[in-house]
């Protein structure tokens, strides 16, 4: 009989414990918040080349046009190229970086590689921080039009 009433506790408190633990679940669920979504404007980079041309030549020619500089001369469609392949985007505006996407850019942004866009979403970072990582939800050409669902799911 005592072992009965040893399996009747053991499960007793498991049961307890799962019931405890969903409680505290569900709480913090209700803390969470959701993001401020903010629409932000500029042109989509590759990040890689607008980086490296902006070290080698002190300028951002290569964040201002979808043709690049490299060591080898002009690469013309060079950022439809680079992102399309998945290297990092990111958002240029004022003469410098507003955001990097955390999001791979070969299913949506590379479409709109060095044109000016309006991009929806949130950041993930404090932009007092620097990083300025920012997560696209909806892109569209700039000054209006249909929004696109940015697809950030797709791997590398």
């Amino acid at each position: 009989m005592s072992t009965r009433l040893g399996k009747f506790a053991a499960v007793s408190t498991a049961v307890l414990l799962v019931g405890a633990m969903g409680s505290v679940a569900r709480a913090q669920m209700k803390e969470m918040k959701k993001p401020k979504m903010e629409t932000i404007s500029g042109k989509v980079i590759d990040m890689t080349c607008a980086a490296k041309g902006h070290a080698m030549m002190g300028n951002w020619h290569n964040a201002e046009n979808n043709d690049h500089m490299t060591p080898d001369g002009k690469k013309p469609n060079c950022a439809e190229m680079c992102l399309k392949g998945g290297q990092p985007a990111a958002l240029f505006a004022n003469d410098k970086i507003k955001a990097v996407f955390a999001c791979n850019p070969r299913a949506t942004l590379a479409d709109y590689a060095a044109k000016e866009v309006d991009v929806q979403g949130f950041y993930a970072t404090n932009k007092k921080d620097g990083a300025n990582t920012f997560i696209p939800q909806k892109i569209r050409a700039a000054g209006g039009g249909s929004w696109t669902d940015v697809d950030c799911a797709t791997m590398h």
